[in-house]
């Protein structure tokens, strides 16, 4: 296969893959919606908002695998595996968010108290926003590596930040006086919560690898 033929597939998977990450972007706006009813009282209506999360998650499964289909065919494509890898890592932050709006769902019989609400709600506004850059970066990839490693660079940034507030909450939900089954479920939802920052990390690496290389500079 050509080099042009190559770059052809290079973005065209690019251009699937912006596709992949509305997806994703639509995966923290729907699981950030079951935490609003959640957190309201409403909870009836938390359950409509998981489906929509499975929905979403299998057609970014879909997305996925007609991206990997159409790498697997650039045999001589530099950095193929490399790609390969950001497209699946990616896809692990939908999977984590259906696994979040699951566990809201379990939480459905606790009202968290005023402070939690204003942990969870600065998570996922953190969150949205490391999505946003990381759309961002991928964006300008192939057009400037240098410039996608500068975006990218924000979302380590904002990661501490999310890592941060999962450790204050964590210490504020042990010293609520709750059951201990609720707080077993809680501190596995706020896992959830910090492991999608930790996968948008990972994604940030895929990424300035792939930059660095088609650059050659670190």
């Amino acid at each position: 296969m050509s080099n042009e033929e190559d770059t052809r597939k290079e973005m065209k998977a690019l251009d699937m893959l912006q596709d992949h990450l509305r997806e994703v972007l639509a995966s923290i706006k729907e699981l950030r919606n079951a935490i609003d009813v959640w957190t309201e009282g409403k909870t009836e209506s938390i359950e409509p908002h998981v489906e929509k999360l499975q929905e979403i998650e299998n057609k970014a499964n879909t997305i996925k695998w007609k991206i990997l289909n159409e790498l697997s065919q650039a045999e001589t494509m530099l950095h193929r595996e490399d790609f390969m890898r950001l497209v699946m890592t990616i896809d692990e932050i939908v999977d984590y968010a259906e696994g979040t709006g699951h566990r809201v769902g379990i939480l459905k019989s606790w009202k968290p108290d005023e402070k939690s609400i204003n942990f969870i709600k600065e998570i996922m506004d953190k969150l949205f926003q490391m999505m946003m850059t990381l759309r961002e970066s991928i964006f300008v990839l192939t057009q400037n590596s240098e410039n996608s490693i500068t975006i990218a660079q924000n979302i380590y940034d904002m990661e501490r930040e999310i890592d941060k507030l999962e450790r204050n909450m964590t210490k504020h939900i042990y010293s609520l006086n709750i059951d201990h089954k609720i707080l077993l479920q809680a501190l596995s939802f706020i896992d959830h919560l910090e492991e999608m920052a930790d996968i948008t990390e990972k994604v940030t690496d895929a990424i300035r690898i792939i930059a660095v290389a088609r650059k050659g500079f670190f």
